[in-house]
């Protein structure tokens, strides 16, 4: 079995002309106490951790996402994988 990793350290950069606010999130696995950035500046990175709760639970490592809206409304969504089950990746929509 392949070991999940612990921790997702993850930097956010907004180039969108826009100030993002988060305006969603889902924590699958890992730590719920997260502290995602609530606002992003243009021009600036929001920087956070996701910790795997436990080396034993079910599925180790950390699997979230999170939604960011602009002014005009347009969201972008952000969401990462780092567990045994799925492929290590990190997703960005707007």
């Amino acid at each position: 079995m392949k070991n999940a990793q612990q921790t997702t350290n993850d930097k956010l950069w907004n180039s969108s002309s826009e100030v993002l606010t988060l305006t969603d999130k889902k924590v699958w696995q890992g730590s719920h106490y997260a502290d995602f950035p609530e606002i992003i500046e243009d021009g600036d990175a929001g920087e956070f951790t996701n910790e795997s709760v436990t080396d034993d639970a079910d599925i180790p490592g950390p699997v979230a996402g999170l939604v960011y809206r602009d002014r005009d409304g347009t969201k972008w969504v952000v969401s990462w994988s780092n567990s045994t089950i799925f492929n290590h990746n990190t997703l960005l929509l707007p």
